[in-house]
């Protein structure tokens, strides 16, 4: 068991993150998250409670996230509130990344904190937020170990961002 609960919510939101854009997903990935990771045991055995309760379903060596499961993270609001400015200052934030490799358990992490901090993935390794970069988005690439993957940009004009205004309530 987590040591508090706070840790087990943590490793509940780390897992609903992890399924949230992936339909069945292989055991070595599985592995790979894991093992990029500080809390391996507490992690594991999150994830043996969430199949065990049927919130994820274990099948030729893959696992997905069930219907039940996808209820579980949303009833829980796992999806952290990010606090907007009341008045946007016409200018977009973006975050570039590229780290090397095929799949690579960081370029996960990198995208879950952005998703997490309310950025939308403009392209493949380009995401965009109208907020300010919050301090503790660096922190968190820091203490990631991510921020060399990383490059930010403030722009005042993004062709065509008319969809974008549009996810972000803007207009």
């Amino acid at each position: 068991m987590a040591k508090t609960s706070k840790d087990a919510y943590r490793h509940i939101r780390e897992w609903s993150e992890f399924f949230k854009d992936l339909k069945w997903i292989s055991e070595k990935m599985v592995d790979a998250f894991i093992a990029g990771h500080k809390q391996k045991k507490y992690l594991k055995q999150s994830l043996a409670r969430l199949i065990k309760k049927g919130f994820i379903q274990k099948r030729d060596n893959k696992l997905n996230l069930t219907l039940w499961g996808l209820k579980f993270f949303r009833q829980r609001g796992l999806k952290q509130k990010v606090k907007r400015k009341k008045v946007w200052d016409g200018r977009w934030r973006l975050i570039s990344f590229d780290v090397p490799g095929g799949y690579n358990p960081e370029r996960d992490r990198l995208r879950s904190i952005l998703k997490t901090f309310g950025f939308y993935q403009l392209h493949k390794s380009v995401w965009v937020c109208p907020n300010f970069l919050a301090e503790d988005l660096w922190r968190l690439i820091v203490k990631e170990k991510l921020d060399k993957y990383c490059k930010a940009m403030v722009v005042e004009i993004i062709e065509g961002d008319e969809e974008l205004k549009k996810y972000f309530d803007l207009e």
